[in-house]
C-alpha cells in the first residue's frame, strides 16, 4: 500500500491545521502582531555592567530594534545578569567532566519619561559543556558556553517582551 505511517501523519497534520488558528493558537516564532513589533522599535536597552550582559545588549539590539536606536523611545530596559557554574559529571578520583552554566537575566523595562515601571520579571538559561585535561579547550568550551547561554537568554526575554506587549494589547482593545 502506498500510504506510509509518514504519509497518513502528514495529511492528519494538514487536517488539524485550520482548527488551531479558531482556538488562539499562534507560533511561536512566526509573523508577530505588527504592534508588538513597533512596541520592540521603542525600546532603549540600558549600557552593560560586564561584558556577559554586552553579549545579551548586542543580541537584544539585534532582535529588538535592528533599525537602530529608537528616535521617540517609550521604554528603557535595565538588565542585570548572574551567572553559576556547577560541576555535574565528577568522575570517582574526583575530576570534573562536565559543567553546567546557568544565566539568570533580571530585567526592568520602564516609561521612558517618567520612569515608571511598566514590567518586570527574569529568565534563565542552563547550558552544559565538557572539560578535557587540556586547559584552553576548557577555557573555549566555557566561553562558547557563555555565549549559548546570552543568545538564549535574549531570546527568551524577547518571547517575554512580546507576550507581555501581546497581553497588554488584547486587554486594552474595546469589548464588542
Amino acid at each position: 500500500m502506498w500510504w506510509s505511517r509518514r504519509h497518513l501523519l502528514a495529511f492528519l497534520l494538514l487536517a488539524l491545521l485550520p482548527g488551531l488558528n479558531g482556538c488562539g493558537f499562534k507560533p511561536l516564532y512566526g509573523q508577530q502582531d505588527d504592534i508588538t513589533v513597533e512596541e520592540f522599535r521603542r525600546i532603549v536597552i540600558e549600557q552593560p555592567e560586564n561584558r556577559l550582559t554586552q553579549q545579551i545588549r548586542n543580541h537584544l539590539l539585534d532582535m529588538l530594534t535592528p533599525l537602530g536606536t529608537p528616535e521617540q523611545p517609550l521604554y528603557r530596559l535595565e538588565l542585570k545578569a548572574v551567572e553559576t557554574v556547577a560541576s555535574v559529571l565528577v568522575t570517582r578520583s574526583d575530576e570534573t567532566t562536565r559543567n553546567n552554566l546557568n544565566l539568570n537575566i533580571n530585567y526592568r523595562l520602564q516609561d521612558y519619561r517618567t520612569g515608571t515601571l511598566v514590567w518586570s520579571g527574569s529568565v534563565s538559561s542552563l547550558v552544559s559543556y565538557n572539560l578535557v585535561r587540556a586547559d584552553y579547550a576548557n577555557l573555549v568550551s566555557e566561553r562558547d558556553a557563555r555565549a549559548r547561554a546570552a543568545r538564549d537568554g535574549a531570546e527568551q526575554l524577547r518571547i517575554s517582551l512580546g507576550n507581555f506587549f501581546s497581553r497588554r494589547q488584547k486587554s486594552q482593545k474595546p469589548a464588542g
